[in-house]
């Protein structure tokens, strides 16, 4: 079974290929030269000797054809990103344009290790048992701060982690396209209205305006950025007293299972004990986040979190009209209703 955990991962190489010109290395040789060694063979092979179009033979385009297609591939692997290889960018790209885009649930859930949405206690179950939350945080503008202002928001920062979290979370950024549209739809309605169409200057300006703020929004890319704090709880963190004598013994090898079976509760009422472990925990981080200066925070519902998550696997905006009815029919990922 595949091990998911980043930390006991196992990268397959280190760099180990032979060099040949600074970082290129004998496989990005042969994905450059691949592209013109399948022209010739095409060439050689499926198309006849003596083939010709308008009285020119077709052997003679051989190596012409052959050096624009290794030009082509030796620009695929310039271009190739530095934290892959160009083969396995080859792989990956293959990979991903022929896969199909929709699974059924089933596989959706052993992908994205979701298991239920609970919309009543905001909060969403992994296949593997745990419960996590989401807290939105809304930093400070910090574009003009100070030095000692930075020293200032980042010893608040530690403060909370070294006080307030006492168990795992994941810091989560994403970001989403600035809504142009909306917001110059409101400029533009502004164009229909009778006391503008009656003054020129007016509507000349709103027009320039809009023009340049689209202009301006083009050059700069401009997105919006969101921070979210994923607050996860295991069952193994709930199930017993964290001081108690069958704390210590459930952690033994072979005796720990006997006692976990003996000791471990109904599932209905370890499910409320870790929906209210969570409620306390993103309670704390809320408070803890908001303790430092200029900084909001607030839960996210379990509607909004699913939106999130759906969006991180999928890589795309996902329109699911009412999200909070489709919860109670649909998986998290598309597929058949539960």
């Amino acid at each position: 079974m595949q091990d998911r955990n980043p930390a006991k991962r196992i990268p397959k190489s280190l760099g180990t290929g032979t060099k040949l010109l600074g970082s290129y290395t004998m496989t990005d040789l042969a994905v450059a030269l691949f592209p013109g060694v399948v022209v010739v063979l095409c060439f050689q092979v499926l198309l006849p000797s003596n083939a010709t179009v308008r009285g020119y033979h077709l052997d003679s385009l051989t190596l012409p054809v052959a050096g624009v297609m290794i030009g082509l591939g030796a620009l695929f692997v310039y271009l190739t990103p530095a934290y892959t290889s160009s083969a396995d960018w080859v792989t990956s790209m293959l990979t991903f344009h022929s896969r199909s885009e929709n699974i059924d649930h089933e596989a959706a859930k052993e992908y994205t290790q979701i298991e239920r949405v609970y919309p009543d206690r905001g909060a969403i179950e992994r296949t593997d048992g745990a419960y996590f939350g989401l807290v939105q945080v809304i930093p400070p503008t910090m574009a003009l701060a100070t030095d000692a202002e930075w020293a200032t928001k980042a010893e608040s920062f530690q403060d909370f982690l070294n006080t307030t979290v006492e168990f795992p979370i994941q810091i989560y950024s994403t970001t989403q396209p600035f809504p142009v549209e909306e917001h110059l739809g409101r400029y533009e309605s502004r164009l229909d209205d009778p006391d503008v169409e009656s003054n020129p200057q007016l509507e000349a300006l709103i027009e320039q305006y809009i023009d340049w703020y689209e202009a301006e929004l083009d050059e700069r890319r401009m997105t919006i950025r969101d921070h979210y704090v994923v607050v996860p709880v295991a069952p193994t963190e709930v199930r017993f007293d964290e001081a108690s004598l069958a704390q210590k013994v459930a952690a033994l090898p072979v005796l720990g299972l006997f006692v976990r079976e003996l000791y471990a509760p109904r599932a209905a009422v370890e499910r409320e004990a870790l929906l209210d472990e969570l409620d306390d925990r993103l309670d704390r981080v809320r408070a803890g986040l908001r303790s430092i200066e200029g900084c909001t925070a607030h839960r996210v519902d379990a509607t909004e979190a699913t939106a999130i998550v759906g969006e991180y696997w999928s890589d795309e905006s996902m329109e699911y009209g009412q999200l909070d009815q489709v919860l109670r029919t649909r998986g998290i990922v598309g597929g058949p209703g539960r």
